[in-house]
């Protein structure tokens, strides 16, 4: 009896982690263009660093799946747009979790947007770094981003967030959905 319970534990603890998430599918070969894309730029090749697990790809919004721990990013992205926005989700691997349970819910939202606001402050300073000519992701801020001093654009992206609760071009209804998570 003891020796079946053994074997049973070893093969539960050996098994295999989950891949990709369903409707999502991996493609090594994409996958490693991508990251060698972002490899090119040492704030990417950085982030590289702390995510093992696979990147896939699905049609729609680019996410860390929470369950798996994958990187799914949306298959109609350019190579150069998903590299940077793969940036942005790596902040978040880096940082952790940009939804933090709280006491109140406007604490919780205010650090998910701080947490966004810098991920997104990224995800646009790789953009330009690797030379992406906007295809899918039309950020409307993305001008007034290089227009404002270099110490002042996360800042603006904040307030970009705060102002468009409900999304806005490029950028998710991140306020609105943080605070229904949170008063669920």
């Amino acid at each position: 009896m003891r020796l079946t319970v053994l074997v049973l534990v070893t093969l539960v603890a050996c098994e295999a982690p989950a891949s990709c998430p369903e409707g999502a599918i991996e493609r090594p070969a994409r996958a490693d263009a991508i990251r060698a894309r972002l490899a090119t730029v040492l704030e990417g090749a950085s982030l590289l660093r702390v995510h093992s697990g696979p990147i896939c790809f699905a049609d729609g919004p680019s996410v860390i799946d929470e369950r798996t721990h994958a990187v799914v990013l949306d298959r109609a992205l350019g190579e150069g747009e998903a590299a940077a926005r793969l940036g942005h989700l790596l902040v978040h691997v880096r940082d952790g979790s940009p939804y933090r349970e709280g006491p109140h819910c406007d604490v919780v939202v205010a650090r998910a947007l701080d947490a966004e606001a810098r991920a997104h402050a990224l995800e646009l300073d790789l953009r330009r770094a690797l030379s992406v000519a906007p295809d899918v992701l039309r950020y409307e801020l993305e001008p007034a981003y290089w227009a404002a001093p270099p110490d002042e654009r996360v800042a603006l992206v904040r307030a970009y967030l705060e102002a468009h609760p409900d999304g806005a071009p490029g950028i998710d209804a991140l306020a609105s959905a943080y605070r229904q998570r949170c008063e669920r």
